[in-house]
């Protein structure tokens, strides 16, 4: 990739960062003790069994999310360091570069298609 493009990409996962962090900051609150971490917000909608059980159903999904959306997040940081240090597109496994195509297609990959199967 160009400089331009690299430029580019990096602007682009910057934003998406931003949402991320957005997004998490709706249903979870900054662990302060975990640079980067996220603890669920437990909601409380009253003390009725049926209220008791919309919490649990809300839970479950908000953790699940924050997860997805945690790594995620932690993708695109390793993502734009890696293209501060000038080794984006190459395989966190064995090296070798990550062809052009799967870049497009998941640009926040860090593995060739030989090793992410």
């Amino acid at each position: 990739m160009t400089k331009d493009e690299l430029q580019k990409l990096d602007n682009d996962l910057e934003q998406e960062e931003k949402s991320l962090i957005d997004q998490l900051n709706r249903i979870a609150n900054k662990n302060p003790q975990a640079k980067g971490d996220f603890t669920v917000r437990v909601p409380n909608y009253g003390d009725e069994d049926d209220e008791n059980t919309q919490e649990t159903i809300d839970l479950d999904k908000n953790f699940a999310l924050t997860q997805e959306l945690e790594s995620k997040l932690n993708s695109i940081k390793k993502t734009r360091q890696k293209i501060k240090e000038g080794i984006y597109g190459k395989c966190d496994n064995c090296g070798s570069d990550i062809a052009p195509e799967r870049l497009k297609a998941v640009p926040e990959a860090h593995k060739c298609i030989t090793c992410a199967i």
